[in-house]
């Protein structure tokens, strides 16, 4: 498997789940779109492995700022990780 086919399946995968944990809804119609569009760029690195690998590395871009319900996939990892020396905030006991 290529770099470039790699990282469009990565892609896919966390639009997936992403998109499954903001909306609560499974859409089986991005895992099939992963696999042609991997399939499409195994094809491209064979041609061009550089142009495939940018590609790809654009594709991945689009797809961790894409937002489901207000967040993107780089939003909910980074709010998985707050900052070091920031705790999160307590909540207050009635």
């Amino acid at each position: 498997m290529e770099l470039a086919t790699g990282i469009v399946i990565t892609a896919g995968t966390m639009t997936f789940a992403n998109e499954w944990w903001q909306t609560k809804q499974v859409n089986w119609r991005v895992p099939v779109a992963t696999l042609f569009l991997g399939a499409a760029f195994d094809f491209f690195s064979k041609l061009d492995n550089k142009i495939a690998n940018m590609l790809a590395v654009m594709v991945f871009i689009g797809a961790g700022t894409a937002t489901f319900n207000g967040k993107s996939a780089f939003d909910t990892l980074a709010g998985l990780f707050p900052p070091p020396g920031k705790q999160p905030a307590k909540k207050k006991v009635a």
